[in-house]
């Protein structure tokens, strides 16, 4: 046999070496676990009798097995433990995170080998992690993805953050997780999660919620095991309002092993309440030149909200179409927003001038004034 690097020429049998040695990779159990039974399988001729027909004292097929907790073996880790002459053994090695074998064949013969090894481990127990909470918008329901006639238009759910905060999720080789479809259902509060547990744990989690001003938090939803909830808010009084999302792992662990984990969302409010419609009132405007154009009508009100902001306001003469208004200030970002507007070419008669205003979580307040337009003098 040649080599190169240094170049050298070897003469190899042609009978086998007394003994061999094999050293497998390091094995990652990817977490500080405790170690089981080593069990390996290989051709009945490794049981065979030793040379000259006699049987063997000796076994000639041994494993030694040591650990560490870095991916190359170094003089951190572990001596080595053994010999395991029998199937089954203990492993005698410290927990660590790193497993390594070494198989040592006596009296090697044509035929010997092996065909596998396999070595039992229990990784310490870690809690899950809650990577994310997305809070949706007001009036956003979450369900499973179903094509129903006639269903509610689909809304685009915020995503946590997470390992894989969008699409399908793989939580394991076996499990997929199909992600939920937004719809708009008004009074619909909904929340969405990322989690993960590095054991491969599976998770089952419970959902509380209390208000800004409590301290006790109040169980809203348990034993869940989907990463999103909506519930019917119009049930919760209005204000500021925070959810907790908590995770355990106890379907896959003895219950003195099994651990859990929590994280509070940020602030959310809720908002049953219409907007109140104050002070509509009209007063004319003045007759136009041509008596054929009828009389203009000046308007004011102000919409107020107790909880959020106003989000728009409208108006309609006599039954027709909405037409969109602008606060006198400019912006809609108050609970109190003023409003003036002018109706023309108002023709003599009663008339009915509606006007209704919206807040952020698309409750609406309305109100009407009736005036009535005398004839034009010639």
């Amino acid at each position: 046999m040649c080599t190169a690097n240094p170049g050298k020429v070897f003469s190899l049998g042609p009978e086998y070496e007394a003994e061999g040695t094999f050293e497998s990779q390091s094995f990652d159990a990817k977490l500080f676990s405790q170690w089981g039974h080593i069990e390996w399988w290989g051709p009945p001729a490794m049981n065979a009798t030793a040379k000259g027909g006699k049987e063997s004292k000796e076994p000639r097929l041994e494993f030694f097995v040591r650990s560490g907790n870095t991916e190359d073996p170094g003089k951190e880790w572990s001596r080595w433990f053994g010999p395991y002459a029998t199937p089954g053994a203990q492993i005698e090695a410290p927990a660590a995170r790193f497993l390594q074998w070494k198989a040592v064949i006596h009296d090697g013969r044509p035929g010997d080998g092996i065909d596998w090894v396999s070595a039992a481990y229990l990784p310490k127990n870690v809690a899950p992690v809650i990577d994310g909470i997305a809070l949706q918008e007001p009036g956003t329901r979450a369900q499973m993805a179903v094509v129903i006639t006639g269903q509610a238009a689909n809304v685009n759910l915020r995503q946590p953050a997470g390992l894989n905060p969008a699409g399908t999720v793989i939580t394991t080789t076996t499990k997929f997780e199909q992600p939920p479809q937004g719809s708009y259902q008004k009074g619909y509060a909904t929340v969405l999660w990322t989690a993960h547990d590095d054991n491969d744990d599976e998770l089952r989690y419970a959902i509380y919620f209390r208000g800004e001003n409590q301290r006790d938090w109040l169980l809203l939803k348990d034993n869940l095991d989907q990463k999103y909830y909506s519930w019917d808010a119009t049930a919760m009084p209005d204000g500021a309002y925070y959810v907790k999302i908590v995770a355990s792992d106890s379907t896959s662990n003895p219950p003195n092993a099994a651990l859990k984990t929590e994280r509070e969302s940020e602030r959310f409010e809720i908002d049953n309440t219409p907007p109140v419609i104050q002070k509509l009132e009209g007063s004319a405007a003045g007759m136009n030149a041509d008596r054929s154009t009828g009389i203009s009508y000046d308007f004011q009100f102000t919409a107020t909200d107790a909880t959020s902001g106003i989000e728009k306001a409208q108006y309609s003469v006599d039954g027709g179409e909405w037409i969109l208004l602008a606060p006198v200030q400019g912006i809609s970002d108050n609970k109190t927003e003023s409003y003036s507007f002018t109706v023309r070419g108002l023709s003599p008669g009663e008339h009915t001038i509606a006007v209704r205003a919206y807040d952020r979580f698309d409750n609406v307040g309305a109100g009407k004034t009736t005036i009535n337009v005398e004839g034009m003098k010639k």
